[in-house]
């Protein structure tokens, strides 16, 4: 998460954009940012697609909570599960998509949320658990996911939002290194945070630059720093200062829906407070974005090139 690196001084954005017939999926979305995400678009009129790994049970009241809240349809709303600490489970959740009535596997935005501020130890497919939830992860969902995203029938593109956090411009660069990526990190907020959310940013230039902009835009976004789950193995008294100075998670939702709905987004952006924002200098290395390109397809078995090819 961190601060925010822009002035939010100004008016505060409100969603307006209607969102009826679009299908949108977002990731840990029963709490936090990405509740807040799931239930404003839900307010919008989407259909929403609510995936994590905390259970139908957890995901099922969080639904329930976005019914009573918003006045939505329960219809509106769906759970599915997956598990970002594995990339079969990665895998798992698409083939269920792919098994959805055809209808149903049109996707229009995709909500890239969930992640953790850090954990040490490796994820089952060996990766350091940062660097997998935050970024591999989601690399490989969103490029599976892409055969299935469509522009709505008003001839909007499909979106793909990645929440980043300004606390990638914090660290030495784009880490590349595949025996360092596999090293368990140092914990909570550790330089593998704001590696891995570099890591979202290098994704969000890279793909957008490999897409029609008239049929996909991609844009990553900073929540801002947001009292929610997200610091849940923060120790009760860090946690409660943090709850006393930042904002709640409907404000930290603010620039994801934003992103998500607004026209004339910049595709390959890095948004802040509802507005661009200014990114890491790190990023202005094309071969080193190019090089995690090229391994993280190599480390999720995907084509380099074949954007469309599952």
């Amino acid at each position: 998460m961190g601060f925010s690196p822009t002035d939010n001084s100004r008016a505060e954005w409100v969603p307006r954009q209607r969102q009826d017939g679009r299908r949108v999926l977002v990731t840990g979305s029963n709490r936090g940012i990405g509740y807040a995400t799931a239930a404003g678009l839900a307010a919008l009129g989407a259909q929403v697609v609510l995936a994590g790994h905390e259970g139908s049970e957890a995901f099922g009241e969080a639904m329930d909570r976005i019914v009573l809240e918003t006045g939505c349809q329960r219809d509106q709303l769906s759970y599915m599960a997956l598990d970002l600490r594995s990339l079969d489970s990665v895998r798992a959740f698409v083939q269920a998509w792919a098994q959805r009535p055809p209808a149903e596997r049109v996707l229009h935005s995709l909500i890239n949320n969930a992640g953790i501020a850090g954990a040490p130890g490796v994820s089952p497919d060996g990766f350091e658990l940062c660097f997998q939830i935050n970024y591999l992860s989601m690399f490989l969902l969103t490029r599976l996911l892409l055969p299935y995203m469509q522009p709505s029938s008003d001839g909007a593109p499909a979106r793909i939002v990645c929440v980043s956090s300004s606390a990638h411009v914090f660290t030495l660069g784009l880490p590349t290194d595949e025996k360092y990526l596999r090293a368990s990190g140092g914990g909570f907020f550790s330089l593998r945070y704001g590696e891995s959310k570099l890591c979202v940013n290098s994704f969000v230039r890279q793909l957008a630059s490999r897409l029609d902009p008239a049929t996909v835009e991609v844009a990553a976004v900073h929540p801002g720093s947001t009292a929610s789950g997200f610091w849940h193995s923060f120790p009760a008294w860090a946690q409660r200062c943090i709850a006393s100075v930042a904002q709640g998670p409907d404000q930290g939702a603010r620039t994801s829906l934003f992103c998500a709905t607004e026209k004339g987004i910049v595709s390959g952006g890095y948004y802040a407070d509802c507005a661009p924002a200014a990114a890491s200098f790190w990023l202005g290395s094309t071969a080193k974005a190019d090089l995690l390109w090229q391994k993280s397809c190599a480390w999720t078995g995907v084509s380099p090139t074949k954007l469309n090819a599952q």
